[in-house]
């Protein structure tokens, strides 16, 4: 739930905002950037708080704010990497672009790719967290790798989707219906490897 209900919203306004800063270049790719990290640390406050309450059953030594702190710093870091190549790109006149510029299976290969790292590097913060109190705390980061390599491709699916020519509400819930499921995917595939680590400390 923590899952949907964070990267739902977030990335839906992620994808308006990619339609409207992909075009521009200087200080409007910046302005693009710091708005993509804020809304990283939006959705890794709600992802956190979501943990932290089922978490605080089996480990409630873990302290609400330094998870919910490690979760808003992976997320923020993961979404600022994740939008920097884009950045430069518009900042030195190439254009950027968004991410459907690859096509074909070279765009879920790239969105893949893109989840696997940024996964990690989001849940690198929570492990330095959650290192203290579990063992095997190493297994969350490949959790969380693996999360996001399945669900990135589903969220560039819907960064993609074409205008249509009655108006943006089909695509409004198109789009959404598979962010949601893309977020609900997250937390099922990471949120069964914590309940394992949990489970085992």
């Amino acid at each position: 739930m923590g899952e949907l209900l964070g990267l739902g919203p977030v990335a839906f306004a992620g994808i308006l905002l990619v339609r409207v800063f992909s075009e521009g270049g200087g200080p409007e790719a910046l302005v693009g950037l710091s708005l993509f990290t804020l809304l990283g640390a939006c959705e890794g406050a709600i992802v956190g708080l979501a943990q932290w309450i089922v978490l605080r059953r089996r480990l409630p030594e873990i302290a609400r704010r330094r998870w919910i702190w490690a979760t808003i710093a992976g997320a923020a870091t993961a979404w600022l990497l994740g939008m920097l190549p884009n950045t430069v790109m518009s900042l030195i006149g190439d254009g950027g672009g968004a991410p459907t510029d690859f096509e074909g299976v070279w765009l879920f290969v790239m969105a893949a790719g893109m989840g696997l790292v940024l996964g990690a590097v989001l849940a690198a913060w929570q492990w330095r967290v959650l290192r203290r109190h579990v063992a095997g705390a190493g297994w969350w980061i490949r959790a969380n790798a693996l999360a996001w390599a399945v669900a990135m491709p589903l969220i560039f699916v819907a960064a993609g989707l074409p205008l249509p020519d009655d108006g943006i509400l089909p695509l409004l819930t198109v789009a959404m219906g598979i962010i949601a499921g893309a977020g609900a995917l997250v937390g099922a595939i990471h949120g069964a490897v914590l309940v394992r680590l949990t489970r085992a400390s």
